[in-house]
């Protein structure tokens, strides 16, 4: 779904930044800003987002503890970085371009569990 939408510089720039910095798709979904469909889609998704590689990263960190198994994962550790980094780059500048987008898994987990 990539409608285009108009919306305020100011909005898509802090849309677009809530994926990198999830400190401020938290802002968006505690402060005023959900009220508009844009912020709040993008607020929740890029929070969502957030959780889940933080969720892989600590799962990823407690099975590194297993001899032989955890020792192969630590090496996929920083492709996985380097992964979460292209895509939420990715996703800020479709957000910057006013595109609503789905992530998959991501945003049928943000639209189960987020306050409409």
């Amino acid at each position: 779904m990539s409608t285009p939408t108009a919306q305020s510089d100011s909005n898509r720039l802090l849309a677009a930044l809530s994926y990198p910095i999830w400190i401020i798709a938290l802002v968006i979904v505690i402060s005023e800003m959900k009220k508009d469909p844009f912020m709040r889609h993008h607020g929740w998704t890029a929070l969502f987002w957030g959780i889940a590689w933080f969720v892989l990263y600590v799962a990823l960190m407690i099975l590194a503890n297993v001899p032989f198994v955890g020792w192969g994962l630590l090496i996929l550790t920083p492709f996985l970085g380097i992964a979460w980094l292209i895509l939420s780059i990715y996703y800020a500048v479709q957000a910057y371009n006013g595109k609503m987008f789905t992530i998959p898994l991501v945003s049928e987990w943000a639209r189960k569990y987020a306050p409409s």
